[in-house]
């Protein structure tokens, strides 16, 4: 049983797949804990540590 993704993958569906990227996630994880580590930082409003996080 194909996955909801898979479902919209293919001719004539708005999405194409790709092979994974390791390079690509190493950068999407390096971004997500800087943010992280930002959310911490006291001194910037509720509203965007929030944002942040």
């Amino acid at each position: 049983m194909p996955s909801p993704l898979d479902n919209l993958c293919g001719p004539s569906k708005p999405l194409t797949a790709e092979a994974p990227d390791a390079r690509e996630f190493a950068g999407l994880l390096r971004s997500e804990l800087a943010r992280l580590a930002d959310a911490q930082v006291a001194q910037l409003s509720l509203e965007s540590r929030f944002d942040l996080a």
